[in-house]
């Protein structure tokens, strides 16, 4: 009997896997499964245990819940996780810290912290307190009687940065530093100020706290000079720890104390992902700062898009205990390697080069590391690396029965010529491929611009191919995982070098023998749907293309997406100091010259490329009566094709086949 073709529909059994949490002695491994619910059309997680030598898998916690986090307690014997469930002393359930006893018992809710949301948990070295970030709803949120937000008579807005996609509108308090008592669950605020806090840890004798922050007075004009801070754990004056300006991701104190490492750049507004992140290391002073990791040329921020796996999840930096190395994982050619650095002499290890490191943790000696890990040929799993014997080993094999049960190909790696430059990529045939057929052809555009597809299983690439078609998908020039020339080169001109890169992928894939250069199609999403919307403005070639969330008007982005004034630092100007410079990088100047039967998906609640970037795509081209379609996602944010509402993923992937399926067969 074959097997059956991968289908839309399928995502109703995916079980996906993410955050492995190793406990203190290395025997056993926390992590979460996400499941969709095709009748409620939403998403559930719950907590999962397995052992780090492999064995069954045991289900920790049950039912329609979101339970995520799980933190292990220094001591071994309790798991700490948050979650939004009855039982926790609210009326209207909230983020709560739950705690789980592993030696047996059911979970309770610790905390009883008012309406907001948790995130970013961690214990204290002795077990007894645990450090939390925590955003209260603003008093000026009321709910209705379901427990909704309800829409406000009006927003009084008067900061140039008051929305986040995928959040909403902001309110009037921050996120900050909290502690919570992990008997009793009784928590008090540590930091305080009109500021956001990100990333904390605790120092080792758990004393102080030290976070990344941004308070500069004028700090939403400053966005890429975050600051570190230290505090003590009963709260106060946080005191300055002098570093050079710059983003900054992850923290984490060394063995003794005397450190803190993180992620991080001093080169603030040349680009969003041009810099590359680098390894860096400071002493509590100020003194001794380093950066560890030049020679790597890669970025230590995790970049690598899937539709499956989480991106842009930074773990932070993982010291061994003698303080000489530091494990963190890198953007590199299609793949997130675990590498560590010395911290004396910049030498750098990989640990892991052969599956896409997303997250991972350490036991507390450092033998052991527990990771999310992606790959071709399957979806993500959990594995296990004991350091000194180098064997990495799968541990689940949740998604085994379904992909055994059904029939694809893995994806190729594939490097070809753009000029003298190389060019990375992935092409994936159809079921039962013949190279004497000629294919129908797709060539996929990825988002960011800065960001790279890699050797992940992609479930929208496997629907094309399941669907007959030979797709393409390619790291152009723009790219992070290729060193810092390679991502600077679109700069100030978003769509060269990338449109000569992507047309030497579309030769490349007629060259093979057996693509159908009458029947191509071109789709992309984000920048990806910037240049989709480029190459139909300035080529014939494709038979027809799919634009999601798309850019079309530079300009207007400026002022509708949410972080649009950093389009500034992309073009070095705005768009009325040049006009010309805008209008020339924007497809919409071009519209007239679009000839190409083109399916635009939108999500209403996009605020990263706003709803209206397409609104002008579309209008311009049915006022020119050329073949057009404008599908439009309510409620959606930026990442429908990621984690939006299940149905709706459903019903995207549909639309983009359906239009394909008109034109190129």
């Amino acid at each position: 009997m074959s097997k059956q073709k991968i289908r839309i529909s399928d995502i109703y059994r995916f079980k996906l896997v993410s955050d492995p949490q190793i406990s203190p002695e290395g025997k056993q491994i926390a992590f979460v499964v996400e499941t969709m619910h095709k009748k409620d059309k939403k998403y559930y997680t719950n907590l999962h245990l397995i052992p780090t030598r492999g064995g069954r898998v045991r289900k920790l916690t049950h039912g329609k819940k979101n339970d995520r986090c799980p933190r292990w307690s220094p001591h071994g014997k309790t798991l700490a996780f948050i979650s939004k469930r009855e039982g926790a002393g609210s009326k209207d359930p909230s983020d709560q810290i739950w705690l789980l006893p592993m030696e047996g018992g059911e979970a309770y809710p610790l905390t009883k912290l008012p309406r907001g949301e948790v995130s970013g948990i961690k214990w204290s070295s002795d077990s007894k307190s645990i450090g939390f970030l925590f955003h209260p709803v603003g008093k000026e949120v009321s709910f209705d009687k379901e427990g909704k937000p309800e829409v406000p008579a009006y927003r009084h807005i008067k900061n140039i940065w008051y929305r986040l996609d995928g959040e909403g509108f902001f309110d009037s308090e921050n996120t900050h530093v909290w502690v919570a008592n992990a008997r009793t669950g009784a928590a008090h605020q540590v930091v305080k100020g009109e500021y956001n806090d990100t990333f904390f840890d605790w120092s080792p004798n758990g004393k102080k706290i030290a976070f990344i922050s941004n308070r500069w007075k004028d700090w939403q004009y400053r966005l890429e000079e975050d600051e570190l801070y230290m505090v003590s754990t009963k709260g106060g004056n946080p005191r300055h720890i002098p570093a050079l300006a710059g983003p900054k991701e992850g923290l984490s104190f060394s063995p003794d104390g005397e450190k803190v490492a993180f992620f991080g750049h001093t080169r603030p507004y040349e680009g969003w992902g041009v810099v590359n992140y680098t390894v860096r290391t400071v002493k509590l002073n100020g003194d001794d700062y380093q950066s560890h990791t030049d020679k790597l040329d890669r970025t230590t921020y995790p970049v690598t898009l899937g539709d499956l796996t989480p991106s842009f999840v930074v773990t932070s930096p993982v010291w061994d205990p003698s303080g000489r190395w530091i494990y963190f994982n890198a953007t590199s050619e299609g793949g997130s390697p675990l590498y560590r650095v010395n911290t004396q002499t910049d030498e750098i290890e990989t640990v892991v080069n052969d599956k896409v490191v997303v997250t991972f943790s350490f036991d507390t000696e450092r033998n052991t590391v527990a990771f999310h890990g992606g790959q071709l040929s399957h979806m993500d799993e959990i594995f296990s690396l004991t350091i000194k014997s180098d064997k990495i080993k799968q541990l689940t094999y949740l998604n085994r029965a379904y992909l055994n049960s059904r029939g694809f190909n893995i994806p190729k790696e594939v490097w070809f010529k753009s000029g003298r430059v190389n060019i990375h990529g992935w092409l994936l045939k159809p079921p039962h491929f013949s190279p004497q057929k000629n294919y129908p052809f797709i060539l996929q555009i990825h988002g960011g611009p800065r960001c790279q597809y890699g050797r992940l299983f992609f479930h929208e690439m496997q629907i094309l191919a399941a669907n007959g078609y030979v797709v393409l998908y390619t790291n152009p020039r723009g790219s992070q995982g290729y060193g810092e020339k390679f991502a600077d080169a679109i700069t100030s001109k978003w769509a060269d070098p990338a449109m000569k890169d992507l047309m030497a992928a579309v030769d490349y894939a007629i060259s093979l023998g057996f693509v159908d250069e009458k029947r191509m199609g071109v789709t992309g999403g984000s920048y990806g749907g910037y240049m989709t919307n480029w190459v139909v403005t300035h080529t014939h070639r494709f038979a027809a293309a799919v634009t999601q969330r798309s850019v079309s008007n530079l300009a207007s982005m400026f002022g509708t997406s949410d972080v649009g004034f950093d389009v500034d630092w992309e073009f070095k100007s705005t768009p009325w100091d040049n006009p010309e410079l805008y209008a020339k990088w924007s497809p919409i100047t071009y519209i007239k010259q679009c000839k190409t039967p083109l399916l635009i998906i939108h999500s209403e609640h996009d605020w990263r490329c706003n709803v209206e970037q397409d609104d002008q795509m579309f209008m311009a081209l049915k006022y020119l009566k050329r073949e057009v379609e404008y599908v439009r996602f309510p409620e959606e944010p930026h990442g429908l094709s990621r984690h939006g509402r299940p149905d709706r993923r459903e019903a995207r992937l549909n639309f983009i086949v359906e239009w394909f399926d008109r034109f190129l067969k």
